[in-house]
């Protein structure tokens, strides 16, 4: 009678949800299992095996969606603290929060799938029912093609490269190598064989390791870039702003490719008398996060302003070149006055990728991956075999190339079929005259369309 009321406890203290479906589970597998708590999520999503380590990027970003739904979780359903307590409609629920929130189809497509494979990473003995993302459909999204760089367009860049060096030694190399801003940012001296003349490198997307040959306009910018200290970077300041913000330097590129293509007259911004620039300055420092950068910003524009050359100001605060220039402009940008002495003025237009009301922004056709396209595109054009291609870029799979980033103008795309196909073909019917075809462009040529146009006019000659 003793035993029998002892396990008649036992099975009244096991009515609840969560012992009963833990004895299933013991049932099934007849191992003993532990559900985790909603809050140890982040950590569980970490401990969970995988083929590479994810970079820490990713990584931040996937524990702040967990702790998200986590918090969305307990919130939504009053005093759940277990994870397979949690239901479909809060699954639901949590994701019209996010599309609510402005994300793009797809990063809410990423994000609904983060969630319904880490439930089934973290209980693989349950039924699939079980899973409360299951029954959620990823939504439609449409990708934005990248466009490609015209030969003037890449020798205005080129050009305007010179001018800024911060920002040109990433440029010239993507230019050059079609690797992905943050492989160019942060490329390393160990992976660079002048002597060979090729670049080795692991990109941090796919994790593919490729071979890059080094043309001669990258070289010449490698050989002239010291190495500084221990740094194993080729570009240590770049690194360093990348590493802090890679979002920052998106936005520096696409402001400098945006003066680079479409430079304005000097706008004339006013000048302040010294006391009153440096109050202002000193105000603006003030309101700035503390921190080891607004330290290091304060240091250099105190320098600055008591007179100090660029030179020296990079001397006695211990900081590159280009870090200095970019406390500079970054404090004329904010003030809207003239900071720094001697400067070739140009207006910054606004980047493409523009800021929208809920705060997402919309992806730039020419940024700095359109020299990715542009690459590609003029590879394949001149006849380099696809697969030499994918050695360079680092893609697993042709499709991936021809879909995404094979991008040849349309002019540039009917002459080359029309050099491939059979006269009979592309010289037949009633197709207008190669003199008639040029006279219809200028016609119809606007400013809006005067590159394009141009392009197509060349394009034209070729075929006279």
């Amino acid at each position: 009678m003793a035993k029998y009321e002892q396990r008649q406890k036992e099975l009244e203290d096991d009515r609840t949800e969560e012992r009963i479906l833990e004895r299933l589970v013991e049932i099934k597998t007849g191992a003993q299992v532990n559900f985790p708590k909603l809050a140890d999520l982040p950590d569980l999503w970490a401990a969970i095996p995988r083929r590479k380590e994810p970079n820490p990027k990713h990584e931040a970003h996937c524990r702040t969606v967990m702790r998200r739904f986590a918090e969305f979780a307990t919130q939504h359903q009053e005093g759940v603290t277990e994870f397979m307590a949690v239901k479909p409609e809060t699954a639901a629920a949590f994701m019209a929060t996010e599309e609510a929130r402005g994300l793009t189809p797809k990063t809410w497509n990423d994000t609904l799938k983060l969630l319904r494979s880490t439930f089934a990473h973290l209980h693989p003995d349950l039924p699939a029912g079980k899973n409360p993302f299951r029954g959620l459909i990823t939504k439609a999204s449409e990708t934005v093609s990248r466009q490609p760089f015209s030969v003037e367009e890449l020798k205005a860049i080129q050009d305007a490269c010179q001018r800024d060096r911060l920002i040109g030694p990433v440029i010239l190399t993507g230019m050059c190598t079609a690797m992905r801003l943050g492989d160019c940012c942060q490329l390393r001296w160990p992976d660079v064989d002048l002597k060979e003349g090729f670049i080795t490198v692991k990109t941090s997307k796919t994790g593919e390791r490729v071979d890059i040959p080094i043309f001669p306009m990258l070289r010449e910018e490698l050989q002239r870039t010291p190495r500084r200290g221990r740094s194993p970077f080729c570009f240590p300041e770049q690194a360093e702003i990348y590493g802090r913000d890679s979002s920052g330097m998106s936005k520096r590129v696409q402001k400098f490719l945006a003066k680079a293509l479409d430079p304005q007259p000097d706008p004339g911004l006013p000048e302040l008398p010294p006391a009153d620039l440096r109050q202002r300055a000193s105000a603006y420092l003030d309101a700035r996060p503390p921190g080891e950068k607004t330290d290091k910003m304060r240091g250099v524009i105190d320098l600055y302003l008591q007179g100090a050359n660029i030179d020296a100001v990079t001397e006695a605060a211990g900081c590159g070149k280009g870090t200095v220039s970019l406390y500079l402009n970054e404090l004329e940008e904010a003030l809207g006055v003239m900071v720094v002495r001697g400067k070739v003025r140009n207006p910054t237009p606004p980047a493409a990728p523009e800021d929208t009301a809920n705060g997402r922004r919309r992806i730039s056709t020419r940024g700095f991956h359109s020299f990715r396209v542009t690459w590609i595109t003029l590879a394949l054009a001149a006849g380099v075999p696809l697969e030499l291609v994918q050695r360079v870029t680092g893609h697993r799979t042709v499709e991936v190339v021809m879909k995404h980033y094979f991008r040849p103008g349309r002019e540039d795309f009917r002459t080359a079929i029309f050099k491939a196909m059979p006269k009979m073909l592309s010289d037949g019917g009633n197709r207008p005259s190669v003199k008639e075809e040029m006279r219809q462009a200028l016609d119809a040529m606007t400013p809006k369309t005067c590159n394009s146009d141009r392009a197509r006019l060349l394009g034209l000659l070729e075929r006279i």
